[in-house]
């Protein structure tokens, strides 16, 4: 079968995707596919990457994917109800959360 594809113009802005490890879990139970402020991404110039969420830290590293995939937008024609994807977006490289999260306010030590 023949799917229709079209790119968005000025879709250059680069696309990475986050890799880890777990779960990770609204605390209002929300659905994660709702937008929702995550945490804070910072990027360092020695490459080395942070994502700090509530109260845990992750320290990751920039990785290239060997084969680049596109990100995809499902297109409708109402006339002849065929179906086509629109290329949003060109994800090459992702992000990589290796280590436990670490912790960033400890529990005051007291009997």
């Amino acid at each position: 079968m023949l799917v229709p594809l079209t790119a968005e113009e000025g879709s250059s802005r680069p696309w990475a995707l986050l890799e880890m490890q777990g779960e990770l879990e609204r605390k209002d139970g929300g659905s994660l596919e709702e937008a929702f402020d995550v945490g804070t991404l910072s990027v360092s110039s020695s490459g080395s990457v942070l994502l700090t969420i509530g109260y845990h830290q992750l320290e990751g590293k920039r990785v290239e994917l060997k084969k680049p995939f596109a990100v995809l937008d499902r297109t409708s024609s109402e006339e002849g109800g065929s179906t086509g994807f629109k290329v949003i977006g060109v994800v090459r490289e992702k992000i990589l959360f290796k280590a436990r999260p670490r912790a960033l306010i400890t529990k005051p030590g007291g009997k």
